[in-house]
């Protein structure tokens, strides 16, 4: 069985290719934050309560593999980097038409850190308690 399988790894792994792929957006608004006619962009969010009542329905079901198992892909948008990104122009716009408030930016970034941090620290705690469960003491 692979940790990925464990739904709360599952949805922390997908949590944090979803940052990484914010992370890459947010450093292109800043690296286009002089460039004439840009559009500040972003990731759409991951619609948790789908993801939760998916994952926490109450009804069994019956173990498949993925539809790309033996070729080595993946049914995960986010294993394949498929998050989709939308305009979200920030508070102004400059007169060239460009919309990128490198202050605004620098908050989301740092949003964006915390969010990974928070999946991190999540993580490693759910590694410890299995590690507890497994080896029926708790890690130094």
């Amino acid at each position: 069985m692979a940790l990925s399988d464990i739904p709360l790894f599952g949805m922390l792994r997908e949590r944090m290719h979803w940052v990484q792929a914010r992370q890459g957006v947010l450093s292109q608004n800043v690296a286009n934050a002089h460039t004439p006619g840009f559009t500040a962009q972003d990731v759409k969010e991951t619609d948790f309560r789908n993801v939760l009542k998916n994952t926490t329905s109450g009804q069994l079901h019956m173990a498949a593999t993925r539809a790309g198992h033996l070729s080595g892909s993946t049914g995960s948008a986010s294993a394949r980097g498929d998050f989709s990104t939308r305009d979200a122009p920030d508070s102004e716009t400059q007169a060239n038409g460009n919309s990128v408030v490198l202050e605004e930016q620098m908050m989301k970034v740092a949003e964006n850190q915390m969010d990974y941090q928070t999946a991190t620290s999540l993580y490693t705690k759910g590694l410890g308690m299995l590690r507890m469960a497994v080896t029926g003491r708790a890690s130094s």
